[in-house]
């Protein structure tokens, strides 16, 4: 399962009674199978967090060396091997307003009420 929440951040999970190593493996990475491994959340759940630009991608689950398609994902596409790439879409997203802007508009906003405060009791 394959899930792109409002920031963009996706999350893949892969539920199996496998005992490991497991990798997503897509075109994000080159389709290399070491490069992203995902950590086990529990028992038979591994999950793995990725921020991916905008865009569509493909890729598979490897399992202990052994394939695996996520029909859930957003579709999937036949490959070279006679067997089918699941599809991912991360869509485009607003950017956030980062942290030091917000910060800002409320110092300056606590000084002008420290600065009415001051003129009112001097006055």
């Amino acid at each position: 399962m394959v899930h792109v929440d409002e920031t963009g951040k996706t999350t893949f999970t892969f539920r199996h009674s496998t005992p490991g190593p497991v990798h997503v493996v897509g075109d994000f990475c080159h389709w290399q199978t070491d490069h992203l491994p995902m950590r086990q959340a529990s028992e038979h759940e591994w999950v793995l967090m990725l921020r991916l630009p905008p865009g569509s991608y493909e890729f598979r689950y490897l399992a202990n060396g052994q394939w695996f398609t996520d029909y859930a994902a957003f579709g999937v596409n036949p490959n070279q091997f006679r067997e089918f790439n699941s599809v991912l879409r991360v869509p485009r997203v607003r950017p956030v307003v980062p942290s030091a802007a917000r910060t800002r508009r409320s110092i300056r906003a606590r000084l002008a009420v420290a600065a009415r405060l001051r003129a009112l009791k001097s006055a």
